[in-house]
């Protein structure tokens, strides 16, 4: 009788098990009986190891570098809980941080994982902020969350374009008559600049919030003279843009005499080589604040 043969068994090939998901894209509406709490965690984060997320001492979700989970939650007050765990480590029972915040209905929060020393802790972010800083962030699809509730479908919230701001410069030697500062001096080149100007702010903004109109003077001259004809001036460009239609728009004026010249090197005495040099310094900024189209 033969001895026995050993048989070779072909060794188990595991497959690498991936923990994320699809890359994150805003959520629809909510209904007021509930909120959304979207949390994510930077991919840069130096934090070691996943981040336990709890709501109110349930769990939720562990966040690793680079991803996203989002839950339905009830209203009103809540207790969000972050803890740093390490594989092979103890377990612990209380969270590393604890924040605490409201939900208000309807709405969709989110919450950044940050760091403070070696531990987590769980910031509010504006949602356009948030947004640009989600963007290729993975859902976190490996844990089953004992907090969320079934989301009740609302009218998704509109997530406004932050809001930009633009300095335009107009030379005031174009805008006035050399050394004057009122409506009258106005120049034909000088109107006719203001209207552009009206005309770039209709078609580039969709929302205009605010607009600061900072007179400059150039160094001739006595400082008080300077800074009354930058004052003026600006004054003077602040009243025609209001006559032209934007009256809803708050305006302020600054006058800011020869104290910011952007050109330093010419002469000081009043000579029509120094005047035609410090004609960079004479002007007129309209810094705009608003929502580009």
């Amino acid at each position: 009788m033969s001895a026995p043969q050993e048989v070779k068994k072909a060794p188990l090939s595991v497959a690498k098990i991936d923990s994320l998901g699809g890359g994150f894209q805003v959520p629809g509406g909510v209904s007021a009986a509930q909120s959304r709490v979207v949390f994510y965690r930077a991919a840069q984060s130096a934090l070691t190891g996943a981040t336990s997320i709890f709501m109110d001492g349930r769990y939720h979700a562990s966040l690793e570098p680079g991803a996203w989970s989002a839950l339905c939650y009830k209203t009103g007050p809540v207790e969000l809980g972050a803890r740093q765990m390490r594989v092979g480590t103890q377990p612990k029972d209380l969270p590393d941080t604890i924040t605490a915040m409201s939900l208000t209905p309807g709405q969709t929060h989110y919450v950044r994982v940050q760091q403070s020393a070696d531990k987590p802790v769980l910031q509010p972010v504006a949602a356009v902020q948030a947004v640009q800083e989600l963007a290729g962030t993975r859902q976190q699809m490996h844990t089953i969350s004992r907090a969320e509730q079934v989301c009740q479908e609302g009218v998704a919230p509109a997530i406004a374009p932050a809001p930009v701001t633009e300095r335009i410069t107009l030379p005031a030697d174009t805008l006035f008559a050399f050394d004057r500062s009122d409506e009258q001096a106005m120049t034909g080149a000088g109107v006719q600049a203001i209207d552009r100007l009206m005309g770039r702010l209709r078609g580039d903004f969709a929302q205009i919030d605010h607009l600061h109109v900072i007179g400059h003077a150039d160094p001739l001259g006595q400082p008080e003279r300077n800074e009354k004809l930058a004052q003026e001036r600006a004054q003077t460009v602040r009243d025609y843009i209001v006559g032209r239609g934007l009256q809803d728009v708050r305006i302020t004026t600054e006058g800011r005499g020869s104290r910011e010249p952007v050109v330093t090197t010419c002469a000081r005495k009043a000579t029509p080589a120094s005047i035609a040099c410090n004609l960079p310094n004479r002007r007129v900024v309209v810094v705009v604040t608003g929502q580009r189209r």
